[in-house]
């Protein structure tokens, strides 16, 4: 009886070790398996460049999505590329672009760490710099002072950030009504009338892309004065000066003549500008004499000679 009850007692510690054996063994595969997690490097999954459209301008930022199993705070080294060749010295996580050209394709090759082991270096996808459109510092219209016979010029300052060359569009308004449009940077002479507001509203274009438009300010066209054109006769006719003035107004203006300096009973009639004087012997000498032409705005010309009467 009592050799039964010691069998069944060491049976029973022999079970009870073996039980603990399995736990054991169980606990040391696990902390194996613990152990073996986090020694696992990390791992960057993507990279996305910003922003989406580059240029020239732009300055560059990183999205990093990354898997880190150790839990520890993750770290990056930076390497940016050009074309396939490593651009020296930019190691941070942003890069300017004002030194690029339109083309160029642009990489970062990330390497993340976790303070204890760095991971496999993880290549980003290639972005380009875009091409830039030209940009209008200022416009204007040549002349200040335009008449209904000038020719005005669209004065453009311009520039591309890439260096492309510039051509211009031009839209010529007359009181806000379209009167011409088209590679013309010029409005020919005789188009307009005064009191006509002008302007000129320019878009540049590199080719490819076109830049921001730009208006000019207005330019009125002012009143013309009358222009004298004919040359007054130097000979008599029987003791009679006759001079028949002629004058142009470019606005076709109505054109009043008076004679500002004049010898005595010397006449002109302000409507036709027909001058006439009868001279006698007393009249010989030199006589200043001026002729005005007026439209009815006030604008005027002068014309001026000196006539000699002589007695033979």
């Amino acid at each position: 009886m009592l050799v039964k009850k010691t069998n069944i007692a060491l049976f029973s510690f022999i079970f009870l070790l073996l039980v603990a054996g399995i736990n054991i063994s169980r606990d040391g595969q696990q902390g194996t398996k613990i152990q073996s997690q986090t020694s696992l490097p990390p791992v960057v999954t993507s990279i996305t460049i910003s922003p989406g459209q580059i240029t020239k301008m732009s300055e560059l930022s990183l999205f990093i999505r990354s898997h880190n199993p150790s839990g520890n705070p993750l770290s990056y080294r930076y390497r940016w590329f050009k074309n396939d060749e490593e651009i020296p010295g930019e190691n941070a996580s942003t890069l300017k672009c004002e030194n690029f050209n339109k083309g160029d394709l642009i990489q970062v090759e990330v390497i993340p760490s976790d303070g204890k082991v760095d991971g496999e270096p993880f290549l980003s996808g290639p972005v380009k710099i875009l091409n830039m459109p030209p940009i209008l510092e200022g416009v204007r219209v040549e002349r200040k002072l335009a008449y209904a016979n000038s020719e005005l010029k669209a004065i453009v300052k311009g520039s591309d950030p890439d260096g492309d060359s510039i051509n211009y569009f031009y839209k010529w308004e007359k009181n806000g009504t379209v009167l011409s449009e088209g590679d013309a940077g010029a409005l020919e002479a005789n188009r307009l009338k005064k009191g006509d507001s002008i302007t000129v509203t320019v878009t540049p274009t590199d080719g490819e892309v076109s830049g921001k438009p730009k208006k000019s300010g207005t330019v009125i066209v002012a009143n013309n004065p009358p222009v004298i054109v004919s040359s007054p006769p130097t000979h008599l006719s029987r003791n009679i000066y006759i001079y028949q003035v002629k004058a142009e107004d470019p606005d076709n203006d109505p054109i009043i003549f008076t004679l500002r300096t004049s010898p005595k009973g010397m006449t002109i009639n302000k409507e036709t500008g027909l001058i006439q004087w009868e001279v006698s012997k007393g009249d010989r000498g030199d006589h200043l004499i001026e002729i005005e032409a007026t439209d009815p705005d006030g604008a005027k010309s002068l014309q001026k000679f000196t006539l000699t009467i002589e007695f033979r």
